[in-house]
């Protein structure tokens, strides 16, 4: 149990593509299935220059508690002693592989849900909602700039260290049609800093 459990995990770790940019939080015992994330608040900007002489105003750090419900999801496969004897393939190998898999996108889903359900959202063409998307609404480089510059002006943290870039998940189908039809990003060979487009 202790070896499929790692296995899965081991697995499940290096195709996960969300978890990329999140942190973790243990769930404490004894705090039912709330988990608690305590987040300190920016502090204001000064608006006005120091004087000689006089203390400067001071500001306090501000925390903000923020409440997660956790959940548990369980998958169970069922193998037989007839099964591993009479089957060519390896059927505990290709269990466990399925299962990952199966774990990976079930949290990839619920990942995905909660950042679709997020209320800041910038859409491209004149859509304000989800529902409002037509066909001719896609992600392109303008949309990219505007959104950079929106998180930048928010004063949103970056998430690698060598330049601070931003992160931008596609699914396949989206992934497709940016690489397809944006004319940036097809002479992406012509930049000279391609991790940054």
């Amino acid at each position: 149990n202790v070896y499929i459990a790692r296995k899965m995990i081991e697995l499940l770790n290096r195709i996960l593509v969300l978890d990329i940019c999140s942190d973790a939080f243990p769930l404490e015992n004894g705090n039912s299935k709330t988990l608690r994330v305590v987040r300190v608040s920016r502090v204001s900007l000064p608006n006005t220059p120091l004087l000689e002489g006089i203390t400067p105003s001071t500001d306090s750090l501000v925390l903000e508690n923020v409440n997660v419900t956790v959940e548990q999801w369980g998958l169970i496969v069922t193998l037989t002693d007839v099964l591993e004897l009479t089957v060519q393939h390896p059927m505990m190998s290709i269990a466990i592989e399925r299962v990952a898999m199966a774990m990976k996108e079930t949290s990839e889903r619920e990942d995905a849900e909660v950042l679709m359900s997020a209320t800041n959202v910038t859409y491209p063409g004149t859509a304000t909602t989800r529902a409002t998307l037509v066909a001719t609404d896609i992600f392109n480089t303008a949309l990219a700039i505007a959104i950079n510059a929106k998180l930048e002006m928010r004063g949103a943290p970056k998430y690698m260290d060598n330049g601070g870039y931003y992160m931008g998940f596609f699914q396949p189908p989206h992934k497709a049609a940016i690489l397809g039809s944006d004319t940036t990003f097809q002479q992406a060979s012509n930049f000279a800093e391609q991790q940054r487009l």
